[in-house]
């Protein structure tokens, strides 16, 4: 199953500042044969497609909370 995740970029001691932002990325994954990125592993009943889409579904809304959280604390701290 995909991972999905958040990273930061902001300014480092000695770098020109910027305004920070955010990425939101898959940080696991697994491929096929023809190199297709593959969210889930076979689905074989409605039962998988529901729950594999729910797992999804809620992995974003956690990121989603993550990310705001990063980003304010990363705009507090460049000020």
């Amino acid at each position: 199953m995909a991972k999905i995740n958040v990273f930061e970029v902001a300014p480092k001691k000695g770098e020109m500042p910027f305004p920070p932002y955010l990425h939101i990325h898959l940080s696991e994954h697994f491929s096929d044969s023809e190199g297709r990125i593959l969210l889930s592993p076979q689905l074989m009943t409605d039962k998988e497609i529901d729950e594999t889409v729910d797992l999804l579904v809620m992995q974003l809304e956690k990121v989603r909370k993550t990310a705001k959280v990063k980003l304010k604390k990363a705009k507090k701290s460049a000020r």
